[in-house]
């Protein structure tokens, strides 16, 4: 079901840590924009209820403790309430993000290369890989702190509404049927065990695929969001929202210039213009 919307921006953040930039730009959100909760969203689309003008959501994808430390502290001075998407096989561990793993293994420089490549193999060969990689490596296993359940629930206290990223963050687009079921069915009772929002669903990586999406109505999610840097507008659909990638850091004209929603087209740009005088 597709609902008529004048403009919707949704933005999407992964860490913070530059907590003053951070700050300028919630401080900008709260002044410009009418930044909602995901239960207005929520009764925007399934319940009729309006929106504000100019409304605005901000998320994190993946749960880096780092959103608990440094964001939660500023969302809550702010009075902004946002939304966070995790991955329940982390909680309550010290295992890293499997694309943190790979850098840590390999090196920055070619273990970055190398995650962009492994985010195009069907799932298989990305869980061999890992496990390979691991095993084969002289480096100690990689330790990172995850966020807790009782974390997220402060958070959730706090008007941080915890939903979900999947169990173990697979490209879902290169999933088959049966590692999807699966991947939703864990991640949907850890959430449920928790009293945490389960049918509310962030593609790993924004990956999307048709296949996906039949998985996710039978699993009765009822919103979905991905990750192709576009405002929402005329209309929306609810398996298929958009959003915005944004940092901590993201300098403020920037921040500002994605928020515009022409960014699309003058940051490439910008870009080419630098390589020039670099060049």
């Amino acid at each position: 079901m597709k609902k008529n919307i004048e403009s919707l921006r949704v933005l999407a953040y992964h860490t913070v840590y530059d907590t003053t930039n951070f700050e300028k730009q919630l401080i900008y959100l709260k002044k410009n924009y009418s930044i909602l909760s995901i239960d207005q969203l929520n009764n925007f689309l399934f319940k009729n209820i309006s929106l504000p003008q100019n409304p605005l959501l901000i998320t994190f994808d993946d749960g880096d403790i780092s959103v608990f430390k440094n964001a939660l502290p500023l969302l809550v001075k702010q009075k902004i309430p946002a939304t966070l998407f995790v991955i329940t096989n982390l909680l309550n561990t010290e295992n890293p993000f499997w694309w943190d793993e790979i850098e840590y293994y390999l090196g920055k420089e070619d273990g970055n290369k190398k995650v962009w490549e492994v985010k195009d193999w069907k799932n298989i060969k990305r869980e061999e890989f890992l496990i390979n990689l691991r095993a084969n490596s002289e480096k100690p296993l990689m330790k990172y702190p995850q966020l807790t359940i009782s974390q997220l629930k402060e958070m959730q206290n706090s008007g941080i509404s915890i939903t979900n990223h999947s169990h173990t963050h697979p490209m879902f687009n290169m999933c088959t049927k049966d590692e999807l079921e699966e991947e939703l069915l864990k991640s949907i009772n850890e959430l449920k065990d928790n009293n945490f929002m389960s049918d509310i669903f962030a593609y790993p990586n924004g990956n999307y695929s048709e296949l996906s999406e039949e998985v996710l109505l039978k699993n009765k999610i009822r919103m979905a969001f991905l990750f192709d840097h576009k405002i929402t507008k005329d209309e929306i659909n609810p398996l298929r929202i958009s959003r915005l990638a944004v940092n901590d850091n993201t300098p403020m004209w920037k921040f500002k210039l994605i928020l515009s929603g022409v960014h699309t087209k003058i940051l490439p740009i910008i870009k080419k213009l630098s390589k020039l005088r670099a060049g």
